[in-house]
């Protein structure tokens, strides 16, 4: 189940490319004709996070390709890939962490020569790369990580995201909490020590405070 949840997940997410990789491709071709779109696409192919999120993620994408490159996709299907460019996909591992993420993209951008970058689960390394593709000034598509501080905690140019973040999942909770009567005298929380847990932390224990402020 979670696996074609994630594929279609990343299909609805990353079809918002189509759009920004148009305007990526033009600035990144200027005046010379371009016929392909390289893209890179980053996930996890290896490690606990894999199965349930990255090979999916990575599957969805590839049916998104086939999809461009074949004009079945965006519509109204009148050009192949990216206003007539095809597309061609890299795939990365985003397994190993966050200082690797960023080398990653480096490379993807100086190496590979791809003229996007999306891709990313890991909120530390959403959060890690996000100024490193604003440094270089080349385009990067966030579709899943849920921390909130990319853009709250930044002002930036080249990077862009295709969904919410946790923040709604942890506000709505507490509303819901409220909207039922349920009451709260004392609460505790389990969370990650790491980006999405502790983010997800302060956003819960914020709401608490509003909402509840006896607790």
């Amino acid at each position: 189940m979670a696996t074609g949840i994630h594929a279609a997940r990343f299909i609805r997410r990353a079809a918002t490319l189509a759009v920004t990789g148009t305007a990526a491709a033009l600035c990144a071709a200027g005046a010379q004709a371009q016929e392909t779109f390289k893209v890179g696409v980053v996930s996890f192919l290896s490690g606990q996070a894999a199965e349930s999120f990255g090979i999916p993620a990575v599957n969805g994408a590839k049916v998104l390709v086939d999809a461009f490159n074949k004009g079945a996709a965006p519509a109204p299907y009148n050009k192949v890939g990216f206003g007539g460019m095809k597309i061609e996909a890299v795939y990365v591992d985003e397994n190993g962490g966050a200082t690797k993420q960023v080398q990653e993209l480096r490379n993807l951008y100086d190496r590979e020569n791809v003229d996007a970058v999306v891709g990313y689960v890991g909120s530390g390394d959403c959060l890690a790369v996000a100024p490193a593709a604003e440094e270089m000034k080349k385009f990067l598509i966030l579709y899943d990580c849920g921390t909130p501080r990319i853009f709250e905690d930044n002002k930036l140019q080249y990077v862009f995201r295709t969904a919410s973040h946790a923040a709604m999942d942890n506000v709505a909770l507490v509303r819901y909490m409220k909207a039922r009567n349920i009451k709260a005298d004392t609460f505790n929380m389990i969370n990650q020590d790491y980006a999405w847990g502790q983010d997800s932390k302060k956003d819960f224990t914020w709401s608490m405070e509003k909402l509840y402020p006896a607790a």
